[in-house]
């Protein structure tokens, strides 16, 4: 397998790390600082918002890319259908939990119900011209009803603070809880590799000898 970019994986996440590795690509890891994961603009469809991370976190990157670099940024959230009252659906953003409080009420609402997990991912290259684009993926999720108890022992056992909608679909919750879905369950875990592999090979940034 032959890259002709650099790839370098602007995120902290072992997840989105391990993923990463089991396309064989080579690449590196640098963290990406300074983004609130909380704050974006008010007017935007929820839906967008995890692509609208996924650049600031490109364009927040702590230097500039050498013409041999591709940088690849992720921002996963999760959602929940509320009525909005006028015969349409609409939806709730679950970011990642601020406590142990915050995450059982997250799981409580996502107990006995389906929900959707969507994954922005931008890749961003230096050099001219350069690649600056991003691409996401969508997810439903059934979870069974959960007890409080099922649900408190996950928390206090895993302590989910770190995972949008306070759950890892690969952790215990998700071979207890997770009843079906329709769409990748890698985009569950955080980080839609197919995709991106097919992203990468449309843009030629990957190919066999």
């Amino acid at each position: 397998m032959i890259s002709r970019f650099k790839i370098i994986l602007g995120s902290v996440s072992p997840r989105r790390k391990q993923l990463m590795e089991g396309t064989d690509l080579p690449f590196s890891v640098e963290p990406v600082n300074g983004v609130d994961e909380n704050l974006f603009p008010a007017d935007m469809d929820p839906q967008g918002i995890p692509l609208w991370l996924a650049r600031s976190k490109s364009l927040a990157f702590h230097r500039p890319l050498g013409t041999d670099e591709l940088l690849v940024t992720a921002d996963t959230l999760v959602f929940t259908p509320r009525d909005s009252g006028a015969g349409r659906q609409e939806w709730t953003v679950l970011g990642k939990p601020a406590s142990a409080r915050e995450a059982r009420h997250m799981i409580e609402h996502l107990s006995g119900r389906c929900h959707k997990v969507i994954t922005g991912v931008y890749l961003r290259s230096g050099g001219d011209p350069a690649i600056s684009e991003g691409f996401e993926d969508s997810t439903l999720v059934w979870f069974s009803g959960l007890s409080g108890q099922e649900i408190d022992y996950y928390i206090k056992r895993y302590k989910p603070m770190d995972k949008a909608g306070a759950y890892g679909v690969q952790e215990w919750i998700g071979y207890i809880g997770m009843e079906r879905i329709e769409g990748s369950y890698f985009n569950v875990m955080g980080f839609p590799v197919h995709k991106l592999w097919l992203r990468l090979k449309e843009l030629h940034v990957i190919s066999f000898p």
